[in-house]
């Protein structure tokens, strides 16, 4: 999101006067700075903190109108908040107060909603829950992968940011306030370590579906078989009632086609281990999977 931004804003000409990327030891790192120095932006690192004298001090001689933060992991701190004329703007791709925290993309296709939204809100210490700005809500495809919603939220956040720094410099921005109270859906990470990317086959064969959409292509949803992890890319559901146990192979005649809590599932692209990506139908010729073998969580 953040690269798209940059180049959006410096396409119509916004005031950019100078751009922070990931600590040096992210990975994305060395792609922010070569984009950003491309563009002829002033490039401010950080080494290990945010709260790094130094590095305040720098934000602070910019004399900057206001900070604009784009898919950035780190919580700001009160200080750095503070160094700006009007503070810092997010962009967060939910409805919010819904879908608070990391991994937004995925949560919303998950639990199967209809819509979802890009927001863009002011910051306070915490993530994700300062006064918004402006919001727009849009319908999810039925197909939506979290590649598809990662690539047009991009877009929109990017179009929205353009057009809110249009109008901030004749205008201030509106401020609503959110809820402090209530319970609403929170959009945790989604890790191997977390083990929350392994696919549980006791849930309904639709719920797994989603599931497997909503960590294609940049996590994947695994499973394993024989010792060996098996990532699941796409899948197409089968009603069908059935006795046996979920997880268990049940047919693979032409097809894999695994049994869920309900339904059955048909693995359509699967990638096995490190050795090789195939259709369900090639996995068959290739590794010979038995009717009755068990797939199953690390």
């Amino acid at each position: 999101m953040a690269l798209v931004c940059l180049n959006k804003l410096a396409a119509k000409g916004i005031n950019v006067v100078g751009v922070v990327p990931p600590a040096k030891d992210d990975p994305t790192n060395k792609l922010m700075v070569d984009t950003a120095s491309s563009l002829g932006f002033d490039i401010i690192e950080y080494n290990s903190s945010l709260n790094d004298k130094g590095f305040l001090q720098r934000i602070k001689n910019l004399n900057a109108d206001l900070g604009v933060v784009a898919s950035f992991n780190k919580k700001l701190p009160k200080e750095l908040l503070q160094l700006t004329k009007d503070g810092f703007i997010n962009l967060h791709p939910s409805k919010l107060p819904h879908y608070r925290g990391a991994n937004p993309y995925s949560h919303v296709i998950i639990n199967g909603e209809e819509e979802s939204a890009i927001t863009l809100h002011y910051m306070d210490e915490n993530f994700d829950t300062g006064d918004i700005i402006s919001q727009y809500c849009f319908s999810l495809d039925l197909n939506e992968t979290m590649g598809t919603l990662f690539y047009r939220t991009n877009l929109m956040c990017a179009s929205m940011l353009y057009e809110a720094l249009d109008y901030y410099e004749t205008h201030e921005f509106p401020r609503k306030p959110q809820p402090t109270d209530g319970e609403y859906i929170k959009a945790e990470a989604l890790t191997f370590e977390k083990k929350n990317i392994f696919i549980d086959w006791n849930k309904s064969a639709e719920e797994i579906e989603r599931f497997i959409r909503a960590l294609n292509p940049y996590i994947g949803a695994l499973t394993c078989y024989n010792g060996t992890i098996l990532r699941v890319n796409s899948a197409y559901v089968i009603e069908r009632s059935h006795k046996f146990t979920p997880g268990m192979i049940c047919d693979t005649k032409g097809s894999l086609k695994v049994a869920c809590g309900e339904d059955i599932l048909e693995l359509d692209s699967i990638q096995y281990g490190p050795f090789f990506i195939s259709t369900g139908r090639d996995f068959i010729e290739r590794i010979n999977p038995k009717k009755g073998e068990i797939l199953y969580s690390e």
